[in-house]
């Protein structure tokens, strides 16, 4: 029998533990991801309650190559790791911890889509997505693949909606290939490298909605940035609007203001000009939750050339002064 390690710090990780416990795999401990800051890591899971509730050893880690982290993984003398869910990447060190070598997982069809962010990015293109479990290595999740379990994003789903998704076929892949790895089986197959293609880093401020870019475009955006990650964002009346969803208006026929609010329905739904078609925001709120009504005609984003005017003319009256 097989005895693994887990690192991790998100729900996939948790739904992995479950699902090689359920399969009756030895796992001998879990190193937790436990950032400063854990509002800001997306879908981030405190895996310490899960070890508890299921009596296997936990350490929590800041900087997962830090020495201790190691020797406490040498301790549990894996013969499979399985590291899925944190953004650091491990130093050598660790791919001769255990006995066979470490397993990463990725939500593309590897080799498509390696690198960062694939959960905004897989949605806001609108693809295919997969549960993928790959023999880890020196590059960015180019090892050969254990198994995938593929589906399709479709129009009305959001990053949430995706994130169900790929839990999901995380149990499906498993499902699948755990009973073959109890048996023995140890045969991943190389990914084709011309075909790879990569996503790269996303950051909060790429949730900005840009009011001049088309309907379809900030529908995905909005959707793609949407919980489990900080939403997208626009300002109105001099405060930051976080829009967490909407939907394309094909039918009614209006024309307005790009960024303008052209109708408010009695849901309290706004429908705005964009630089191409009409969109409905259905879910927002204000930071810290501040009351702001939004009226026809008010104008979300900022003209910059406008703003730049009011700063000037604010810095000639204090240099006046």
């Amino acid at each position: 029998m097989y005895k693994i390690l887990v690192i991790g710090a998100v729900n996939s990780t948790v739904q992995i533990i479950q699902k090689l416990v359920e399969h009756d795999l030895e796992v001998v401990g879990v190193l937790g991801h436990e950032p400063k800051d854990k509002d800001r890591v997306s879908g981030w899971a405190d895996l310490s309650v899960l070890s508890k509730e299921l009596h296997i050893g936990y350490k929590g880690f800041t900087r997962i190559n830090d020495e201790e982290n190691l020797n406490w993984a040498k301790e549990k003398q894996p013969d499979i790791i399985f590291a899925v869910g944190f953004s650091q990447l491990l130093h050598d060190q660790w791919f001769s911890v255990s006995k066979l070598g470490c397993i990463g997982f990725h939500p593309t069809r590897l080799p498509l889509g390696r690198g960062r962010a694939p959960l905004a990015w897989v949605t806001l293109e609108q693809t295919y997505g997969s549960a993928t479990f790959f023999l880890m290595g020196k590059g960015a999740d180019d090892g050969p693949v254990f198994t995938q379990s593929i589906f399709e994003v479709d129009e009305n789903d959001d990053a949430s909606d995706v994130e169900i998704k790929i839990l999901k076929n995380i149990d499906l892949a498993l499902d699948q290939w755990l009973p073959e790895l109890k048996k023995g089986f140890w045969n991943p197959i190389p990914q084709c490298e011309h075909l790879a293609s990569y996503y790269g880093i996303r950051k909060e401020e790429d949730g900005l909605i840009n009011w001049n870019n088309g309907a379809h475009y900030i529908n995905r955006l909005v959707k793609a940035v949407s919980k489990p990650h900080p939403g997208a964002y626009t300002y109105c009346k001099d405060e930051k609007m976080i829009v967490w969803s909407c939907r394309q208006e094909k039918a009614i026929q209006f024309k307005g203001v790009i960024g303008r609010v052209l109708l408010k329905n009695e849901e309290g739904h706004l429908l705005i000009q964009t630089g191409e078609g009409l969109l409905w925001i259905e879910e927002y709120n204000f930071r810290d939750n501040a009351l702001i009504p939004i009226n026809v005609g008010d104008k979300l984003g900022y003209n910059i050339e406008d703003e730049i005017y009011k700063i000037k003319s604010i810095l000639k009256k204090l240099k006046d002064e």
